[in-house]
């Protein structure tokens, strides 16, 4: 059934043991015929494809399609993406999850469709780019016919089992709202402005701030050829500590961003480490080697000294992914392979950062999120969507499926303040599921749209940790998630996403529904019967309506308008 080969340099062998029931592990192994040198190792095997609808990755969510076995593969590496794909059936469940091992080199997978006989070929190809003299990894099949996201939540819990794997610590404060400067001031960094907003979005429940992009640089055009030497421009941050401090005086926790592998032309540390870079990003930017210790030390030692003279509380740790495999070796590097380096690199920060304060704050962005990251990152944002709501949905909904208990960010929430207040809501009700980071100026806000703001801060923070704890459930994939919810205890939370239906499986004291939708009503399919009271409430938290139902059986019908929410409670 499996077949197992690699390039000619090496002898490979596998052998295949069942985990449980429906679920296979293959042991894959390679052996350098003589000495070492690079590895690649690929594993086909056929499969019949039986109600197969769609298809996800932890970055290919957008694009479903199922591909044929003549098409192109999904990937992952320790910087991007993570080793897992499934294949969904029409109603969600699971008719196939691949997953690795190996979340450090370089993974694809493709599960295609053969025109000739309807079944699905697979193949997974690992490539190690650099020499080695052996390997070893797993590739976890399962079948199990459970709803596809249980399966990857079990994947997840599998990369943990790995040495090195171990997710790091997240801090409680990673599980609150954040408020960001990048969107409302960019590179324009306003000290005194920024201050008001701590003191503003703090009132509200915000109890941190990122300050990004521009406070190491007077050049305002967004490149990087600034980057490398981390110093506050003068011009805007004359003093890091005090701008700390004032932050620290509002109650807010203050983190600011760094570029890590990038290094600029007018930086004084290019001319140190000119020669020991990657490549060249353009516009007088190159990517640093980490597999040079003196490289790996020299970030190290800013982001301490930053810690510790300026009395930050985390770090924006930006780009990772701009690191690259290479397989040149030169004289004064301890690593061959980058990806090691770049493991080396992030774990000796994060253990370095924890010895000074251990609740440190360290963010990275998707794609940059898998089991790797997960061991020196405590907060993953989703990818940079500004005022788009449907795609920091998905983004955030597609991270919690592969984060585990890591905090799950949405992008920074914007939106044009002349914007219908009911209308500027989706960009808080589509990221439910994930902590909010909010990127507006409140003196430019209509009143409006500060209580809509206000309401939703306040009901995030209330049920917390529901919507971060709970039991999620996810439905309608092949329609990009009508309908999510999460169940702790004897409360649960839904949004309704498109559709009208909010789906209720489990019976809970406490029924919440948030109409998530341009629809203005919202039908309630229960598995559960019981009667209900509820109360109806617009999104700035004004009530609209009460009444009592009665669920299970025929749908329920509550109206609700657009992006407000249902609070039933059992009689």
């Amino acid at each position: 059934m499996f077949k197992l080969k690699s390039n000619d340099s090496f002898t490979c062998s596998f052998t295949e043991r069942e985990l449980s029931d429906g679920i296979t592990i293959i042991a894959v192994e390679a052996v350098c015929k003589n000495g070492a040198d690079k590895l690649e190792l690929r594993l086909d095997w056929e499969c019949d494809n039986i109600g197969v609808n769609v298809c996800w990755s932890p970055i290919g969510y957008k694009n479903k399609t199922i591909r044929p076995n003549w098409g192109g593969y999904v990937g992952s590496n320790a910087m991007s993406s993570a080793p897992v794909f499934s294949n969904i059936a029409y109603d969600d469940t699971n008719r196939l999850t691949i997953a690795c091992s190996d979340a450090k080199n370089s993974v694809k997978f493709r599960s295609g469709a053969i025109e000739e006989n309807a079944r699905l070929s697979n193949t997974v190809i690992i490539n190690v780019g650099c020499s080695v003299s052996d390997y070893k990894a797993e590739i976890r099949l399962d079948t199990r016919e459970l709803p596809f996201y249980k399966c990857v939540e079990d994947v997840v819990k599998w990369w943990e089992t790995f040495d090195g794997y171990e997710p790091t610590h997240v801090p409680d404060t990673a599980r609150r709202p954040l408020y960001s400067a990048w969107y409302s001031f960019h590179q324009q960094i306003d000290i005194p402005r920024i201050i008001e907003e701590c003191k503003y979005f703090k009132a509200l429940g915000c109890e941190s701030i990122i300050v990004d992009d521009g406070w190491q640089t007077s050049d305002n055009s967004r490149g990087y050829a600034y980057c490398g030497d981390w110093m506050p421009t003068p011009d805007k941050v004359p003093d890091m500590k005090a701008f700390a401090d004032a932050v620290h005086e509002t109650g807010m926790k203050f983190m600011i961003w760094y570029s890590v592998p990038f290094v600029g032309i007018h930086s004084k540390a290019y001319e140190r480490f000119k020669e020991k870079t990657l490549s060249d990003a353009g516009g007088g930017t190159f990517v640093l080697d980490p597999r040079y210790p003196d490289v790996r030390d020299y970030l190290i030692g800013l982001y301490k000294n930053a810690v510790i003279e300026w009395g930050l509380d985390g770090l924006k740790l930006d780009f990772i992914d701009s690191f690259w495999q290479c397989n040149t070796v030169k004289d004064g590097m301890d690593y061959v392979s980058v990806y090691d380096a770049v493991d080396r690199l992030m774990k000796d920060v994060i253990s370095t950062l924890k010895a000074i304060n251990p609740d440190i704050l360290i963010e990275f962005r998707q794609s940059y999120m898998g089991p790797l990251m997960r061991t020196f990152g405590n907060m993953i944002r989703s990818g940079d969507c500004p005022n788009d709501s449907y795609t920091n949905r998905l983004n955030t909904l597609s991270l919690r499926l592969t984060s585990g208990n890591t905090a799950v960010h949405s992008d920074m929430v914007m939106w044009n303040y002349n914007e219908p207040t009911e209308l500027a809501a989706f960009q808080l009700t589509e990221v439910l599921f994930s902590v909010p980071q909010i990127s507006v100026l409140h003196d430019k806000m209509p009143e409006d749209h500060a209580k809509m703001v206000k309401t939703y801060i306040e009901f995030w923070t209330k049920y917390r940790e529901v919507l971060l704890d709970g039991e999620m459930m996810y439905k309608d994939y092949a329609a990009d998630f009508t309908y999510v919810s999460s169940l702790l205890g004897n409360t649960q939370v839904g949004a309704v996403y498109t559709g009208r239906i909010a789906y209720i499986e489990k019976a809970t004291n406490e029924i919440v529904l948030v109409n998530a939708s341009m629809n203005k009503d919202i039908l309630i399919d229960s598995k559960i019967g019981g009667r209900y009271e509820y109360v109806v409430t617009d999104c700035m938290g004004a009530e609209v309506s009460k009444g009592k139902t009665v669920l299970g059986g025929t749908l329920a019908k509550i109206e609700a308008p657009i992006n407000g929410v249902v609070t039933l409670k059992r009689i």
